[in-house]
């Protein structure tokens, strides 16, 4: 079922600039804003069950919780959503659910970048020992969990969006290329 106002996803790997984006947007165009990360739950499991998952061809349903659509199909009949998430339209449910999917495109190493310095920036570090042992343990998974679920997530979400931005400029530019996009399906409404 189609929602009555239209979805909008905004997808890229971690550091591509969603946040961003999207916070920009919604507050510029009034719009409702639901991010994916209050309900993704795999990067809680142990690294062992983040492996098992990859090993078992990374199942999308598997990385959020299911009350998710509901809340977004509950937004959209309101008005129009701009939803951030790492899948873009791939489950099932959100594929109903999303009018317009767009991936920013970015390097891996520049998201890394962003990431860490958000992530470091962010405060609420107890002390430096607390800090450099997440940059640690994460720097350690990068490569065997962390690398291998941002190629599974580009080779599916990219190629199923229908607008690809440059995520290397600019926030603000980022943010305005993607406006003139769903500008028209703005309209529509």
């Amino acid at each position: 079922m189609t929602p009555p106002h239209p979805v909008i996803a905004i997808s890229g790997i971690p550091g591509a600039g969603k946040s961003h984006a999207c916070a920009r947007l919604a507050g510029q165009l009034g719009l409702a804003y639901l991010g994916f990360d209050s309900f993704e739950v795999l990067t809680a499991r142990p690294p062992h069950e983040v492996r098992h998952w990859l090993d078992r061809g990374a199942p999308l349903d598997e990385m959020y919780h299911p009350a998710l659509d509901g809340v977004l199909a509950d937004l959209a009949a309101r008005g129009p959503v701009l939803f951030e998430t790492p899948l873009g339209r791939l489950p099932p449910a959100h594929g109903r659910l999303i009018r317009c999917a767009i991936w920013i495109e970015v390097e891996r190493d520049i998201a890394l970048a962003r990431k860490l310095g958000a992530t470091l920036s962010a405060g609420g570090w107890t002390d430096t020992a607390e800090m450099t042992a997440w940059v640690s343990d994460f720097l350690l998974a990068y490569e065997s969990l962390v690398r291998p679920c941002l190629a599974v997530q580009a080779a599916r979400v990219k190629g199923q969006s229908d607008h690809v931005v440059d995520g290397l400029d600019a926030a603000d530019i980022v943010a305005d290329r993607i406006a003139r996009i769903i500008g028209p399906i703005l309209r529509g409404c």
